[in-house]
């Protein structure tokens, strides 16, 4: 069995609970963290993680090593971080002392390296691929993503229905570090109970991203009066209302971008507009269902529309303060209701 490895992949809470969940296990067998360490990598001297690694385990017959942060990864230049991955970067002077000593890792220590964009270019990286074992941890969606809210239900000790976790996503958002909070919070109020629509209308505060797809929703669908109650609804759990309307934009943008893609390639799929657009996956399958309710005459519009309210903003038409935005909170809603009329 390989005794190094290395952590990586966007989805951070998972790579943070199997982290965790390892140190857990380390302590289980060997009684203590006693021959547990973890090293940053980006501050710690190359010969100091050799020093690390070498070190015999105390009264076991096993140490764990974490290194967050690959250490040529973390001393990089600002132009290493090109996407010319085929490019190979050559190892620093003190580096090629660790390249050459994980080749004669001692059976006495389990050596983790914890990275989760890792530049692909150094030799670091593409030696631990090579002698090691690489989990990568990537975001959820759909199925697994639901499966693991009602994993991590359970763990609080309350259940949730498969119709209710896709609920919960609506209004939160692909984030699990969000997510389990929510969930933690639900189910401490629930006791054991079943989570519901309801108590989460009544808990969780949705997620600007959620609001503004769902007032855009309510756009397309061209009632005026549901797109309004998001938008106070948005103001009132605190946020800016011109950060508000910087994001309705961007949301008309992008359904701009997936209509004219879609004018070229009518057939796609939400994993290759996400591709071809650089979209979060949780954004193109959204985002591509939405556009439906658009016509590209409609869209454009809009924006021409959302464009003038931008200029009048900035050349004070339109007066907007922190303590006062009640004429960009009119003039927002005078879009919405021309826009639905």
């Amino acid at each position: 069995m390989s005794n190094l490895f290395l952590f990586t992949g966007e989805e951070t809470f998972l790579l943070h609970q199997q982290i965790q969940a390892w140190k857990e296990a380390f302590r289980k067998r060997f009684e203590g963290d006693l021959n547990l360490a973890t090293i940053d990598g980006a501050t710690t001297e190359e010969s100091e993680i050799i020093s690390q690694i070498e070190t015999m385990p105390f009264l076991a017959d096993k140490r764990l090593i974490f290194i967050e942060n690959l250490p040529e990864a973390a001393k990089a230049s600002a132009k290493d971080s090109d996407d010319k991955e085929d490019e190979e970067e050559k190892p620093a002077k003190g580096a090629q002392k660790l390249l050459d000593y994980l080749e004669k890792i001692s059976e006495t220590s389990a050596v983790v390296f914890v990275q989760p964009k890792p530049d692909k270019r150094k030799s670091l990286y593409k030696k631990i691929v090579q002698l090691g074992e690489v989990k990568e941890f990537n975001p959820l969606s759909g199925a697994a993503l639901n499966q693991w809210i009602r994993q991590q239900a359970a763990t609080y000790k309350v259940p949730i229905d498969p119709g209710t976790t896709g609920y919960l996503v609506d209004q939160v958002g692909e984030n699990l570090w969000r997510l389990d909070h929510e969930i933690q919070k639900l189910a401490s109020f629930t006791e054991g109970r079943p989570i519901t629509r309801e108590t989460i209308d009544q808990l969780v505060i949705p997620s600007l991203e959620s609001n503004i797809f769902h007032l855009t929703d309510a756009l397309g669908a061209k009632d005026h009066r549901k797109a309004i109650q998001n938008l106070h609804r948005t103001v009132a759990a605190g946020e800016n209302l011109r950060q508000v309307f910087y994001m309705v934009v961007r949301q008309f943008r992008l359904l701009l971008q997936v209509a004219g893609y879609l004018s070229n390639y009518p057939n796609t799929t939400p994993q290759s507009l996400a591709s071809s657009l650089k979209m979060h996956p949780f954004v193109a399958r959204n985002t591509l269902g939405q556009v439906k309710q658009f016509s590209l005459v409609e869209l454009k519009a809009a924006y021409r529309k959302l464009l003038e309210l931008d200029l009048a903003m900035k050349t004070s038409k339109i007066q907007t303060t922190t303590d006062n935005q009640d004429e960009l909170a009119l003039a927002i809603e005078r879009f919405i209701l021309e826009f639905c009329r």
